[in-house]
């Protein structure tokens, strides 16, 4: 029997929706048009990980500790935080040895803050898009030194984009790899995201209205954000962004060769979470599929995020793409993990995607947090 390989790291971020948990508007959604930033961060405030050295603090230094606020940073013309446009809240975990115990962790983090809200009125929902807005607008308008900023930073592409939309970074590295392993896998990664995001997606409403496909957030933004990131020494990043557009420079020693997969919708379940972290894993670790890219194909991220698995080429590179995975998984001694992806081999099989069950639903999200739903996610 093959000796299993090193024990992978992984590390989640998860976004969620706010909603009023009570009175007269139980249910109302809650975003940067009717939550005041310094109000409920000071709710927030007490948190569990805010000593922990694992996890970085942002540019802005308000993201700290196992959960924050999420939304667009706003600065003051001389360039020091303003105010945070809000359109949820994160929980990350710090690195864990494989997808359970990261799971896990989510999962308790996750409990910690769904109590914390609720003494204030307010509830955890899933959804992969805000369903109220059509676009996310600057107020006040962006200033001199804020123009300047994100003409420069990258990492601000696309954010009047990223302010609508829900979905989980999963993080994971290899203790053994060098840069040019996890290169390969950053760039197969990059290569068959259009044809795995698709088991997650879960935005079929927009503004207001059903949408026309499966994932308006996809469609909206591939061709803006990143969907794999690799971070490295920030003494070699200079050399390496020249190698690779997918290199960013690691905020802390123990960031350099994680790899940070972003293009998943927001998933409605523990057990669809849990799958895609083993189909990711299983990609990493396999040594027969042979695409790689630096760059995002937007025209097959928009095929598959308005037909999903009805599109035949999609759902072609996803049965390859999962068969690679299950081997791979076996392979390296961990069968477990193999088993853990037949949830996808069953949407794939029937062409059913979370967004058909919210659709059919008539709900716009999914009230309450991944723990009300640990399996039966389709």
């Amino acid at each position: 029997m093959p000796q299993p390989k090193a024990m992978p790291l992984f590390g989640i971020e998860f976004e969620y929706l706010l909603i009023d948990s009570g009175g007269p508007q139980a249910g109302r959604i809650r975003d940067f048009t009717n939550l005041d930033f310094l109000e409920l961060s000071a709710l927030l405030a007490d948190k569990p990980g805010l000593d922990d050295p694992e996890l970085a603090a942002g540019d802005m230094g308000i993201r700290s500790g196992y959960w924050y606020l999420e939304g667009d940073e706003r600065a003051h013309p001389d360039g020091s935080f303003s105010t945070l446009a809000v359109k949820g809240i994160e929980i990350r975990t710090p690195p864990r040895p494989g997808v359970e115990a990261a799971l896990a962790c989510l999962l308790d983090i996750e409990t910690q803050l769904s109590q914390r809200l609720a003494a204030h009125g307010l509830g955890l929902a899933i959804a992969a898009l805000n369903p109220r807005h059509a676009r996310y607008d600057f107020d006040t308008p962006l200033n001199a030194f804020e123009h300047q900023l994100r003409a420069e930073d990258h990492e601000y592409d696309g954010s009047e984009i990223a302010t609508l939309t829900f979905g989980p970074d999963i993080n994971l590295s290899m203790p053994d790899w060098d840069f040019d392993q996890n290169l390969n896998a950053a760039r197969k990664l990059n290569y068959y995201a259009p044809f795995i995001v698709p088991f997650s997606f879960n935005s079929p409403w927009y503004a207001g209205a059903p949408w026309h496909g499966w994932s308006r957030r996809t469609w909206m933004r591939c061709a803006h954000r990143p969907a794999v990131k690799l971070f490295v020494d920030p003494a070699d990043f200079p050399v390496l962004a020249r190698e690779s557009t997918l290199v960013r420079p690691a905020r802390l020693t123990r960031e350099i060769g994680r790899i940070e997969f972003k293009a998943f919708d927001a998933m409605p379940s523990l057990e669809l979470l849990g799958a895609c972290c083993h189909l990711l894993m299983g990609l990493c670790l396999d040594e027969t599929l042979p695409g790689r890219s630096e760059h995002a194909d937007v025209d097959l991220y928009r095929i598959a995020a308005v037909k999903g698995f009805e599109e035949a080429e999609v759902a072609h590179g996803a049965r390859r793409t999962l068969a690679a995975a299950q081997q791979a998984l076996a392979q390296a001694g961990d069968p477990v993990s193999a088993k853990t992806l037949a949830p996808l081999e069953n949407t794939l099989a029937s062409h059913t995607l979370p967004a058909h069950a919210l659709l059919a639903s008539g709900r716009m999200y999914q009230p309450g947090g991944l723990a009300q739903r640990e399996s039966n996610y389709s």
